[in-house]
């Protein structure tokens, strides 16, 4: 029997079967043609996630089609058997992690009305459930908290395990993927607020009953609970479901972008109704109103819960069956994702910390990700790296063989264009040291089925086996910092924007690597130390966490960037939502601004070395950048603004720049005691003012011209943004090796200039040829 595992190989997560060690790379394909497989395993790739359902969904049956044909309908468990025989046919000494899913049938979710999301009314809302491997309509969406479904998809996937560990190929079934909702990631596709509709749920009985679960969890007694919440009446028996109006934060944009849009012509229109400050009630802005509507973020955070206990509740069982099989599952997006109704945000901590995943996964983001651009990440890799676990990044990179719609989105015209965006994606996994599969999902299949494609995927085992033979540990310089609570007390859009947008648009173009991480971590004794972190989300932060953050910024004199409204909810505050909160945060006195105003601000101090690469007369404070989705062809950034807008208003900060609209300070840095902070007012601080800080606080840079780059101790990538001279600048003299020209470009260099087309990628190792 093999025996797979997760474990650190040179400082770093790696998968493991018998005692050798599998660089990232994997392969998650259909499997109609043979000798597309055969080509894949001659180019090295040995690990396949086999999608199937199991015999609970799809039994298996025979039928007559429209043109009077007997058809049969493989069973899961067929399916399954099918494809892998394929697979060793072709491919020998494959490995298979068979990815499962675990939804149940039409008819069970007909017979459990009280299992599906049920709203105010009592409804449930027909739709189409499908993954890869199989599509339903459905009466409504399963709740993953159902105890029902659980009990029921558990004995489900124990036939299935039950059936694979008496064939003749169990040996080379190494782990399990976990699948449910909606393409297997774990979402309902059902929303759980339904604006169109007038709907909100769930009022399932299986989702309240978690619910109560969680807020037990959470509060303790229902004395703590009525205080949180400020209702007599609060229960654990009976918890809130937020109303439509007590939801309006989370789209509050739509109603500033009216107004924004009407501002000039308002007063002209009949009946056009604006109203710049869209406060009402239940928000201050794109904030949650936490001082009295507590209870909508911890509705959203228990949903949330509720999928991570899922997805812990069929791990259990397989860890529990099994030794040497490695459990993974989706989960744990931000980025590409609704941070409400999809429910699979906030709760990925708890998923790393019960012991029973290995890895969780995501597909990156589908902005800007033709040659030129970058595939952001959807979660926080490093936190799962502390941990001994693997982020698994689906890497389902197009190519030039789709079909006309994709080439032309996602910019591959050519053979050229798949190779230098494959060698973007793949440095990315391997200086990020994180794992992959490669997705060919299509059903015709042929993805990757090119000479050069299959040359290049060879190329990049070599290079991945002797990146594994090297010291892992990561020594990057930059921290970014995210909190996972802080999510449902922001607007979708503010959560797209500084979650998503902005980790496509600037961050991978600073000129030196970062980590990502919760800021939950910063408090542990094996979290790094770094030179300098920058504070993504921070804004719901208790007294406990405020004083672990400082503390870790104190252990080196770290510089501290803090976005937007870093700490303005305190929840052990009597007012719970304030500027003082800001302050005791970050060191700075702040005003605000209880209406619509732009972030727009310009550097006014180009003296000072903090902002050593600021552009004079640019506008600094959102994302002026073409950010835009390759698959659903819109421009996906909205025009700027904030709401509530937020300055410095402290004679003792040395300010930076100054808004063009207000004129008052809304970047500026400040000495604290034992760290220095710095504070941008908006949302959002370009790559070059990232850079400056980065200097500034000691950091290295390898690029300064506006590149995408990667890199770690042994590897510097350069993916190119533009034709012309690019110049790569290293830490200390080295011979660059250029690993797929395999050829030095110098000997004992600082930095070399190079030539390069825009989308050309050139990665080079710094130790040496491989």
């Amino acid at each position: 029997m093999s025996y797979a595992e997760v474990k650190k190989v040179n400082g770093s997560p790696a998968l493991v079967i018998d005692g050798k060690t599998h660089p990232p790379m994997a392969m998650t394909v259909r499997f109609n043609k043979p000798d597309y497989i055969h080509d894949l395993g001659q180019s090295g790739m040995k690990v396949f996630f086999l999608m199937t359902n199991t015999e609970w969904l799809r039994p298996g049956k025979d039928y007559v089609d429209e043109n009077g044909e007997k058809q049969h309908e493989p069973s899961g468990m067929e399916a399954f058997i099918h494809n892998a025989e394929v697979l060793l046919k072709e491919v020998p000494d494959a490995y298979i992690i068979v990815r499962i899913g675990l939804h149940p049938p039409v008819d069970w979710m007909e017979e459990n009305p009280d299992e599906l999301i049920t709203y105010q009314d009592g409804s449930h809302e027909p739709s189409i459930l499908m993954s890869e491997v199989h599509k339903d309509d459905v009466p409504g969406m399963y709740v993953f908290a159902s105890e029902k479904w659980q009990h029921d998809a558990r004995e489900a996937l124990k036939e299935f395990c039950d059936k694979v560990d008496t064939l003749w190929f169990k040996d080379r079934v190494i782990g399990y993927f976990l699948a449910a909702g909606g393409t297997s990631e774990w979402y309902p596709v059902n929303s759980i607020y339904d604006r169109a509709k007038g709907k909100y749920g769930d009022f399932s009985p299986a989702f309240r009953k978690a619910y109560g679960k969680f807020l037990r969890g959470r509060y303790g007694t229902e004395e703590k609970l009525r205080k949180a919440w400020k209702k007599e009446d609060a229960s654990f028996e009976n918890p809130i479901i937020p109303e439509i109006d007590e939801q309006f934060y989370i789209y509050v944009e739509e109603g500033i972008m009216d107004a924004m849009k009407y501002y000039e012509s308002a007063n002209r229109i009949v009946g056009k109704s604006i109203d710049m400050n869209e406060k009402k009630a239940a928000n201050l802005g794109v904030f949650l109103n936490m001082e009295d509507y507590r209870y909508v973020a911890d509705f959203y955070d228990a949903l949330h819960q509720a999928t991570a206990e899922a997805i812990i509740f069929f791990a259990k069982v397989l860890k529990e069956r099994y030794q040497g099989k490695i459990v993974g599952a989706f989960y744990g997006s931000y980025g590409c994702t609704d941070f409400f109704n999809s429910t699979t945000a906030t709760a990925t901590l708890p998923i790393l910390d019960c012991g029973a995943v290995d890895f969780l996964a995501a597909p990156g983001v589908y902005n800007n990700r033709e040659p030129g651009g970058s595939v952001a990440q959807r979660e926080m890799q490093d936190s799962f790296r502390l941990r001994g676990e693997m982020f698994v990044a689906e890497e389902d990179s197009r190519t030039h063989l789709e079909d006309t719609f994709y080439r032309d989105a996602m910019g591959l015209y050519d053979v050229r264009d798949s190779i230098v965006t494959l060698k973007r994606d793949f440095s990315r996994v391997l200086t990020d040291d994180i794992y992959a599969w490669w997705f060919d999902q299509h059903e015709t299949g042929g993805r990757y089925m090119h000479s050069e494609i299959y040359k290049l995927f060879k190329r990049q085992e070599e290079i991945a086996e002797f990146a594994y033979s090297l010291n892992r540990e990561k020594k990057n310089e930059i921290a970014f910092i995210y909190d996972q609570e802080s999510c449902h007390t922001v607007s979708m859009y503010t959560n797209t924007l500084m979650l998503d947008y902005y980790r496509t648009s600037d961050l991978p173009r600073i000129g030196a690597s970062v980590d990502y991480y919760f800021h939950d971590d910063m408090g542990r004794e094996d979290m790094p130390d770094y030179k300098f972190y920058v504070m993504m989300n921070l804004f719901d932060i208790s007294d406990k966490e405020r004083e672990i953050i400082i503390q870790k910024a104190k252990k080196n004199h770290a510089v501290v960037l803090w976005l937007y409204a870093p700490g303005f909810i305190n929840p052990d505050r009597d007012q719970v939502m304030a500027n003082e909160n800001i302050q005791e945060l970050t060191g700075f006195k702040v005003g605000r601004f209880d209406h619509t105003c732009s972030p727009r601000f310009k550097v006014t101090n180009l003296d000072h070395p903090a902002v050593r690469y600021a552009v004079e007369d640019r506008r600094y404070g959102y994302i002026d950048r073409d950010v835009h989705s390759n698959v659903w062809l819109e421009n996906v950034i909205l025009p700027p603004y904030m709401n509530p807008g937020f300055y410095i208003d402290d004679p003792e900060a040395t300010i930076l720049g100054t808004y063009c609209e207000m004129g008052v300070p809304a970047y500026g840095l400040k000495e604290m005691d034992g760290w220095t902070s710095v504070y941008c007012a908006p949302q959002i601080l370009r790559s070059e003012l990232l850079a400056s800080l980065a200097e500034y606080a000691g950091c290295h840079l390898y690029n300064k011209d506006d590149d995408v780059l990667y890199s770690n101790q042994n590897f510097v990538t350069i993916h190119a943004a533009y034709k012309g001279k690019h110049t790569l600048y290293f830490k200390e003299p080295v011979s660059p090796y250029e690993v797929y020209e395999k050829q030095y470009y110098g000997h004992n260099v600082t930095s070399i200039e190079l030539e390069m087309r825009m989308g050309d990628t050139k990665m080079f190792s710094l130790k040496g040829e491989c």
